[in-house]
């Protein structure tokens, strides 16, 4: 159906990128492309926080710790499987008497249809839930894509909300790439009713993993999947909003632009910076004198996301107050993601400040990422006092600098 279009790229590109630095030859074109892909995705918005947890928990509960993509990445592991839960329904799994109808049924016997409702019925009237919402899975599944309207039926016709949140928590709790690719296509063929419940689920949650999980499964279903998310974006729950925007900057369309503007005005400091985050990967030029009004933000962290937004997206208003941000911080973190900016803009007033940053000098030794950093800033805006500076970085006492300036160099 889709590639995972939207969050797998986000939390896959990080890892490739790192992937690709460590086997990359040092004097290779594809190497200077590859780290700015590594930094782009880390240096900067793990820098300021940007990569942390986009699940967290819902109101009325603890949130849990930011959690960086590349940990959730790695966690994942080769494959996409994901570690196993604390507890599962699967543990000393033994079928259920709807469990063993629904299976005759996909087998072919089509007059197990009536049995399963019945056993639907009571299974609900005593609040065992499980059973239902995995019949409803399994004959949705074997409806196939697009649908049997003769075995759907009998999926349908045992459907309730409560089933749905119940499948929704059942999805959220799958460990298997495999299997997890198979509640994509039953969400996909249920449509709004399991949208609505996934996002329901999303609102309380607590589970990482799960919530990432659920947040595929949205971007997978399409049409229904995209209603969900745009509500869910103008909720009054802010890590909904948070979610949301981080998977419109994915799914573009119509509304994403204005519905990841609108989540600038969010109280939540976090979902501010993630909405300008979502700002620079839709890429519109339309939104850049929003972006620099968020350069004085009360936080901290949304100031440093609006510059490096601003950076994407080559706001040239930008550049003075980049400038001053530049020239103000002592912060090695904060100075990576802001020379990464002004050498996005490519404007010949940052050279000075950046040089700062790149040339050490007997009261000032800038870490060496800063500095690589900041010579591939200058050889994008490349004057000649900028491609000065570079030439006499080519014997660098740093032997990371002066590897990292011979690959510039060499692109040119």
């Amino acid at each position: 159906m889709s590639d995972l279009k939207g969050l797998a790229r986000s939390f896959d590109a990080l890892f490739s990128a790192t992937a690709e630095l460590s086997t990359a030859s040092p004097d290779a074109d594809s190497a200077v492309a590859t780290r700015e892909a590594a930094e782009q995705a880390h240096e900067e918005w793990s820098a300021i926080g940007a990569l942390d947890e986009i699940v967290g928990s819902g109101d009325g509960y603890s949130e849990p710790d930011p959690v960086d993509l590349e940990e959730i990445t790695a966690e994942i592991g080769p494959g996409g499987h994901v570690p196993a839960a604390d507890a599962t329904e699967d543990e000393d799994f033994v079928p259920s008497p709807l469990d063993r109808a629904a299976a005759e049924f996909i087998a072919g016997d089509v007059n197990k249809a009536e049995e399963i409702q019945s056993l639907a019925a009571e299974c609900v009237e005593h609040r065992e839930l499980g059973p239902v919402a995995r019949a409803v899975a399994s004959i949705t599944l074997a409806a196939g894509d697009p649908p049997d309207p003769s075995i759907y039926a009998v999926a349908e016709s045992i459907m309730s909300p409560a089933v749905l949140g119940r499948l929704a928590t059942l999805i959220g709790r799958e460990r298997q790439e495999e299997k997890r690719t198979e509640h994509y296509t039953v969400c996909r063929t249920i449509g709004t009713g399991m949208a609505d419940a996934i996002r329901d689920d999303l609102a309380e949650n607590t589970d990482r993993l799960a919530r990432w999980i659920l947040c595929h499964a949205l971007v997978e279903m399409g049409d229904a999947g995209r209603v969900a998310i745009e509500e869910m974006a103008v909720d009054e729950n802010r890590f909904l909003v948070r979610n949301a925007v981080v998977m419109l900057a994915d799914l573009g369309g119509d509304r994403a632009v204005e519905l990841c503007t609108s989540a600038l005005a969010n109280p939540d400091a976090r979902v501010r910076k993630e909405a300008l985050r979502a700002l620079g990967k839709l890429g519109d030029p339309e939104s850049g004198s929003i972006v620099v009004g968020l350069l004085d933000d009360t936080d901290p962290n949304v100031r440093l996301a609006a510059a490096v937004t601003a950076g994407e997206l080559r706001v040239k208003r930008a550049l003075k107050p980049l400038v001053a941000m530049l020239d103000a911080t002592k912060d090695p973190d904060e100075a990576g993601p802001l020379i990464r900016a002004l050498g996005r803009i490519a404007d010949p007033g940052a050279v000075r400040s950046i040089e700062k940053h790149a040339v050490t000098s007997l009261f000032s030794r800038p870490r060496t990422d800063v500095r690589i950093t900041a010579y591939r800033a200058l050889n994008k805006i490349g004057t000649p006092y900028a491609r000065r500076l570079l030439n006499q970085a080519i014997n660098d006492k740093d032997a990371r600098v002066q590897a990292a300036v011979k690959d510039l160099l060499h692109s040119r």
